[in-house]
């Protein structure tokens, strides 16, 4: 008698013991999954700065100093910024890859304004 109470009692622990391992192993994955989906978007973010990092710089080569060379007081009017400001957003996704848009896309994060952000410090940068 027992040894089938020991038995039966060796048992249920060896179960308790399997499912709080299954248990553990699972909580142990979702928190590998969640740190890894961090670093990911973290690498996305990236890539959107330094695609409009690069943007800003052909912008400048490419459209703001003819733009500022045919003006009489060699400044960008209103209406030249918020073209470069389109046109940075433009360029600089096309640069980005589908899978960093789609993952930002997928996080809540604002593209746009990564873009602009990382536009604007950019030109901060090279004003000083």
């Amino acid at each position: 008698m027992n040894e089938v109470i020991i038995e039966t009692a060796v048992q249920i622990v060896a179960t308790l013991i399997l499912t709080l391992i299954g248990v553990l192993g699972t909580w142990l994955t979702a928190k590998i999954a969640k740190r890894n989906e961090l670093a990911n978007i973290n690498a996305a973010t990236n890539e959107a700065i330094g695609a409009a990092q690069l943007t800003v710089l052909e912008l400048q080569q490419t459209v703001v100093d003819g733009w500022k060379a045919a003006s009489a007081d060699g400044k960008l009017s209103k209406d030249e910024i918020t073209q470069l400001g389109t046109m940075l957003i433009d360029k600089t996704m096309e640069k980005m890859s589908d899978s960093a848009k789609n993952l930002l896309t997928a996080a809540g994060v604002d593209i746009t304004a990564i873009i602009k952000g990382a536009g604007e410090a950019m030109v901060q940068n090279m004003k000083r």
